[in-house]
């Protein structure tokens, strides 16, 4: 078996803002790698990592590893109970559960894509992170250091958190652009598009190819908001690259 690649990741410049507390906490309270993050943490992870600043970001996102027994919904609500958040429920009948609140503190708890038992909770569906099975088997264990504490975890891998992304993008039309941003991000922080285009699964072709088809304009906003000129040159090209790698030359200059 491949020994899990494993990361130190000092704080950026100012420290680790809100909600990097929260998320400190909910790693005390659930069973180490019992979980991975998601969302703007994780990208946040991921530019940190290479000093690149990256928007800020209000809750916290993990999806539980339910598919390894390493923790059930049950358990990880439990443990937040204990914390003293509330799970919300779904104003939709047919709504997903996912939110627990504490005040103004938020954490979204889910689950993976293709569970083979889907967890309920209250009559409700847990939420499926889209893509995240795929993401799951290609994780990272990262470190993080925050003041005097550090806290361990499990973090998507470049190639895995772009495929976050694109089903992101795919799936969720609220805030395309948001996907498009943290996209150009994640490119950002590729360092060798062969070695990241050999851990391609399932259906990151489409959705990478997806992603490219608006971000290879190197003027779409998502590359402006980009300050540091060179790592966004370097991206846009790690990308270009990628693209080339895994869907041919004719669609990377499409």
């Amino acid at each position: 078996m491949t020994e899990r690649e494993h990361w130190e990741v000092d704080a950026p410049p100012g420290g680790w803002a809100h909600p990097w507390p929260l998320a400190v906490e909910v790693a005390r309270a659930l069973p180490e790698f019992s979980w991975t993050l998601v969302g703007g943490l994780m990208v946040q992870v991921h530019a940190t990592r290479i000093g690149l600043p990256h928007r800020p970001t209000d809750d916290v996102d993990i999806v539980l590893h339910i598919e390894t027994n390493a923790i059930s919904y049950a358990g990880a609500r439990a443990r937040l109970d204990e914390l003293g958040f509330t799970l919300r429920r779904p104003n939709d009948r047919d709504g997903f559960v996912h939110r627990f609140e504490r005040g103004k503190d938020v954490v979204d708890v889910m689950v993976a894509d293709h569970l083979v038992t889907e967890p309920e909770v209250m009559g409700h569906k847990v939420f499926k992170v889209p893509g995240s099975t795929g993401a799951l088997q290609r994780t990272v264990n990262v470190t993080v250091h925050i003041g005097d504490e550090e806290v361990r975890f499990s973090l998507p891998s470049v190639i895995a958190a772009l495929g976050l992304k694109g089903a992101a993008y795919t799936a969720d039309s609220r805030d395309v652009e948001r996907h498009l941003r943290d996209a150009a991000v994640l490119a950002c922080c590729i360092d060798d598009p062969e070695a990241v285009a050999e851990q391609v699964q399932g259906s990151d072709r489409g959705r990478i190819r997806k992603l490219w088809l608006k971000l290879k304009d190197p003027r779409h906003p998502a590359w402006l908001l980009i300050e540091d000129w060179e790592l966004r040159e370097d991206g846009y090209h790690a990308l270009s690259d990628l693209v080339e790698l895994l869907l041919g030359a004719e669609e990377s200059t499409k």
